[in-house]
């Protein structure tokens, strides 16, 4: 008589968390991974926190109270908080098509009391407005000692005294200036007998 051939129950396929992220790597194992999951995706409210702790199969013969305790701590490890906020995000972005149906119910909407805002935050965002703006920098190169000559005038002009264009200009700096002012008038000077004397053909 033939011995009947024994099959061997396949091991339970491990959990496939995708592309898992420094914080949920962190974890210490995939039960906490488990906890981390059921606690962001779970039914909110009072009880959370066992409830994600039971699902993940944490304290399996222990009380309710127990459980709880054991949730808590677990979900106040460091570790845990980052791990939370880390999927948190990912569960957040991975829930962009649920806000795109949402938004488009209301755009098709026309009653919607949200309806013209809606129709404005879709074009905002997919066709934005481009504000341009032209900005004219002029650049204006100023000759040191013609400032100085102009400021010299003017205060000849206003009968300001020789004492105090000292004290303003130094000693060099007005016998400087009084040179420079001396060479521009005898170039205008020049510059002028140059047009009078300037021989026109008719």
């Amino acid at each position: 008589m033939a011995r009947a051939k024994r099959t061997v129950a396949p091991a339970p396929a491990k959990p496939d968390w995708g592309q898992l992220g420094p914080a949920m790597r962190a974890l210490p194992n995939d039960q906490w991974r488990a906890f981390c999951h059921e606690l962001i995706t779970g039914k909110p409210g009072h009880g959370r926190y066992a409830r994600a702790a039971r699902a993940a199969g944490f304290g399996k013969d222990s009380t309710t109270p127990n459980v709880a305790k054991i949730a808590w701590k677990i979900a106040h490890d460091d570790r845990m908080i980052a791990a939370i906020a880390e999927e948190s995000r990912k569960y957040l972005r991975g829930s962009h098509p649920e806000a795109v149906a949402a938004l488009l119910a209301m755009i098709r909407d026309s009653k919607h009391r949200d309806h013209g805002r809606a129709v404005l935050s879709l074009l905002d965002r997919v066709d934005p407005v481009v504000s341009k703006q032209t900005v004219d920098i002029t650049h204006r190169v100023v000759d040191p000692d013609a400032e100085a000559l102009e400021e010299l005038r003017a205060l000849r002009q206003l009968g300001v005294s020789r004492e105090k264009m000292l004290e303003t200009f130094g000693g060099n700096g007005l016998a400087r200036l009084e040179r420079l002012e001396a060479a521009d008038a005898a170039r205008r000077a020049m510059e002028a007998k140059l047009i009078d004397g300037q021989v026109i053909n008719g």
